[in-house]
């Protein structure tokens, strides 16, 4: 490119300089006639044509070469180049110098202009990439162009595999689709709840908008998907666990209002009335039960439960606890036995707590073993550092369906069975929320007929743990 403009300058410079030649060659027949005088103003005319003519050249030359390297300082700027610079000579024109001036100037501005971009670039990168939401871009014809880090999470693919393909080949979302395409023909932002039962259940909430452009219609949407799943199974904890409540109280509360209701408006004899106010103090104590056990978990699972931690024996506290139900376990006919081996090492924990976590397993053992039954307690260390202690009966077992749901809050496997025997459907709940603060874990091992054995684990007391619960 330089060459050519470098050739075109000095055709430019020529051309007169021929021209004139030219004109002086047929004038040159002309003024020989004239004598000596005619061929030196000859001469003369061709040295003064001359002048101006080698000065347009030179300057042509200049100009050329300017337009040249200010050409090349374009193309590389083109190419992300912004490493040379366009450098007048001493003597160009002004109008050269200015030329290279603006380009200079053009080159650093537009420099700046996309380190800026760069910056932004990364930074919008680091949001997208640390935000929580799903974050999905859709060209006009509902194809994908961006998934964050989130969203590829959310629907199990890459951005590099998605890139490009229709939103359903991703989303399987017809839903999303109707509002995609309500939103491409120029509706209104919207707001709803999207279901994924794929790789695992979810509830996600979608926000759509569209992405702004000149002319009609929206150059693409943007859609961004926040997790709900979390908040939608609380909010139904809370629901079932309301209406859970709800019927637990209206049980007791029913047969003290009624029995209390007979004995103000009959006078019963004195056997019938000492039967009725046994079973209004017993529906009166399971009502206590319930209250308490509502309390307890309501302290546990808001974290304002007080803990005193410190050194436990564990054969004190299994022969304390089974001591307390020798004469319900007789009442029963059932027996109670300890096989904690002597030298166990003591646990670190809140011994009124755990008195309670041994309580309610024993208690719920005894509740459903049959007469002629046995319960056995026992306890020993593992290399991890923990105790385990377990608690086995020979009762009526428990079905394999219902193991995983057993520590839940009112989950009964026999519900009539549980509220005749007088539990409050609270109890496995309490014992799991009290071994996980200890930093220990419960399990349970049944089968229909044959028993049950529920196990949890304490850590042993020891420096560290002091330490770390203390």
């Amino acid at each position: 490119m330089m060459n050519g403009i470098r050739r075109q300058a000095v055709l430019y410079a020529v051309v007169p300089l021929l021209a004139m030649l030219a004109l002086a060659a047929w004038q040159l027949a002309r003024w020989r006639a004239a004598g000596p005088g005619g061929m030196a103003v000859l001469f003369l005319v061709l040295a003064i044509g001359a002048v101006p003519a080698l000065w347009g050249l030179r300057m042509s030359g200049q100009v050329a070469t300017a337009l040249a390297e200010a050409a090349a300082v374009l193309r590389r700027l083109a190419q992300g180049d912004f490493s040379r610079s366009v450098l007048p000579a001493p003597g160009d024109p002004a109008d050269v110098r200015d030329l290279a001036e603006q380009v200079n100037r053009m080159s650093h501005r537009l420099q700046a202009y996309l380190e800026a971009l760069g910056r932004e670039s990364l930074r919008l990168e680091a949001v997208l990439a640390t935000m929580a939401e799903g974050v999905v871009i859709l060209d006009a014809r509902r194809r994908i162009v961006l998934l964050n880090p989130a969203a590829e999470a959310l629907f199990g693919i890459t951005l590099a595999e998605a890139r490009g393909r229709d939103h359903l080949e991703v989303t399987h979302n017809f839903d999303l689709e109707a509002r995609l395409e309500r939103l491409l023909a120029g509706g209104p932002p919207e707001v709803f709840e999207l279901r994924r039962a794929h790789p695992e259940e979810r509830v996600l909430e979608g926000r759509l908008v569209g992405l702004a452009r000149a002319g009609e219609g929206p150059a693409g949407a943007l859609l961004v998907l926040h997790d709900i799943t979390r908040f939608r199974r609380l909010e139904r904890m809370r629901t079932e666990f309301v209406a859970n409540v709800s019927h637990e109280l209206r049980t007791p509360l029913t047969s003290i209002r009624g029995f209390a209701e007979t004995l103000l408006e009959a006078d019963p004899d004195p056997e019938t009335r000492r039967r009725f106010l046994e079973i209004v103090h017993r529906e009166a104590s399971r009502l206590s039960d319930l209250i308490e056990d509502l309390l307890d978990l309501s302290r546990i699972e808001s974290g304002r439960m007080a803990m005193r931690p410190g050194p436990v024996a564990v054969d004190v506290l299994v022969a304390d606890v089974l001591d307390r139900h020798q004469r319900r376990a007789r009442a029963a006919e059932l027996t109670l036995e300890s096989r904690v081996p002597p030298g166990l090492p003591p646990v670190w924990g809140d011994r009124a707590r755990l008195a309670q976590v041994l309580h309610n397993l024993v208690d719920n053992a005894i509740r459903y073993t049959p007469p002629g039954g046995r319960v056995t307690v026992a306890a020993e260390a593992n290399p991890e550092g923990f105790v385990t202690v377990s608690v086995a009966d020979t009762g009526i077992g428990i079905a394999r369906e219902h193991l995983p749901r057993l520590f839940e809050r009112f989950y009964r496997v026999d519900r009539a069975r549980s509220r005749s025997s007088g539990g409050t459907g609270l109890g496995l709940s309490i014992v799991k929320h009290i071994v996980e603060l200890h930093g220990g874990a419960v399990s349970v091992e049944s089968e229909p007929g044959r028993g049950s054995t529920f196990r949890f684990s304490v850590p042993v007391a020891g420096p560290r743990t002091a330490a770390s619960q203390g």
